[in-house]
């Protein structure tokens, strides 16, 4: 294909505008990629800059190590306390809000305000509320004549306590991604579905939850991103106790890495929490597509 001047004129800018951007993609993501899967094959000491090739043994060692698929499975618990009800919620919150009347406006902000606080602020903030003997919340249990709950002090109850904290932060944003899906959906299929004598339920369920596949899976995948990911919460609250009950993977690569000074084993428990992300995102997105069909 020959491309005029002006076509190679135009092409040429666009690479040029476009090339900071390429430069910080390269940088910033995929550099980094690749950096994490080399070290991921190596013994390597962070602190002195020492290493020594390891090839796939990290690999092996990750496999069997238990302590490695103990976080894993409190990662994957804390998945299902927080993600099915973050969606279900951020999806109602957004069918309340698209309707409008008064005092939405209100609601919006109060909703959408946890969102753009820092989470290092609201976790500290969450902390005092929740301390076991003079915290906010056992105040307010025990004025109404319920007893008081060891919340983050409790081995059963701290990885709740989090994953309901990490609900309260980031429902506002999954709100706002559904809304903007709700709005795209056609008011004529309502008015066809009323015209057919469909319920609410029915145009909610024939109508608005195939059409919000895409937003669905959207939130989803970035819900479980989060969950695998969260760090701040569990490193302010609990560093990963009582009992290890909050050990969550990454604070265990955080440990590895600047506690241990192993961070190529660290980045070989990175390897597998990235591809079991990729994984999940894959099979969500196909899933996804296919039942648009």
């Amino acid at each position: 294909m020959i491309l005029t001047k002006s076509q190679r004129q135009r092409y040429g800018s666009a690479l040029l505008l476009s090339f900071p951007a390429l430069v910080g993609l390269i940088l910033f993501h995929y550099w980094p990629i690749f950096e994490m899967l080399r070290i991921s094959f190596l013994d390597y000491k962070i602190f002195t800059g020492e290493f020594t090739w390891k090839g796939t043994e990290n690999y092996v060692v990750a496999v069997q190590d238990p302590i490695f698929l103990q976080t894993l499975k409190t990662t994957v618990w804390f998945f299902f306390l927080k993600v099915p009800l973050q969606t279900v919620l951020a999806l109602g919150l957004a069918l309340i809000m698209t309707r409008g009347g008064r005092g939405i406006g209100f609601i919006r902000t109060i909703i959408l305000l946890p969102a753009v606080t820092a989470m290092v602020v609201a976790s500290t903030v969450w902390g005092f509320m929740l301390h076991p003997d003079n915290g906010l919340v056992n105040s307010m249990l025990t004025t109404i004549g319920l007893s008081a709950q060891p919340f983050l002090a409790s081995a059963t109850q701290a990885l709740p306590s989090i994953a309901f904290i990490t609900i309260w932060k980031q429902v506002g944003l999954n709100t706002l991604f559904f809304m903007a899906g709700l709005l795209t959906i056609p008011g004529v299929y309502y008015e066809a579905g009323k015209v057919d004598g469909a319920s609410v339920w029915q145009s909610f369920r024939h109508v608005t939850l195939p059409l919000l596949k895409p937003t669905t899976a959207f939130v989803l995948i970035t819900s479980t991103i989060a969950a695998f990911k969260v760090f701040v919460p569990v490193k302010v609250l609990t560093d990963g106790g009582p009992a290890s009950a909050t050990r969550v993977i990454v604070l265990y690569i955080f440990e590895l890495a600047f506690q241990y000074n192993r961070l190529g084993y660290a980045a070989t428990i990175s390897v597998f929490v990235a591809v079991i992300l990729i994984a999940f995102s894959f099979i969500q997105l196909r899933t996804s597509r296919e039942s648009e069909r």
